[in-house]
């Protein structure tokens, strides 16, 4: 099998443009970090993160998306179904 350009292309994207940022931040700045973001744009109090009371409708609307890439990402890329 041969890696076409956009098999490099999302490889690098995977690793330049989210794993080298994402560990850099880690180490530097971990309030830069994407769950860091995440957390501070939802104001999610990570002492009771299942406080379920305290969401808002965007906790639910931002959850069902992440939830809903979650499920395709998984049958798309182990099952290759979905497309």
């Amino acid at each position: 099998m041969r890696v076409t350009f956009f098999g490099w292309y999302w490889l690098a994207w995977g690793l330049l443009g989210f794993l080298v940022p994402e560990l850099y931040w880690l180490w530097a700045n971990p309030r830069n970090t994407l769950s860091d973001e995440w957390w501070a744009a939802t104001r999610e109090n990570l002492g009771h993160p299942l406080d379920f009371a305290a969401w808002t409708p965007l906790h639910y609307f931002l959850g069902a998306i992440l939830l809903a890439f979650c499920i395709w990402l998984f049958l798309h890329l182990t099952f290759g179904i979905i497309r």
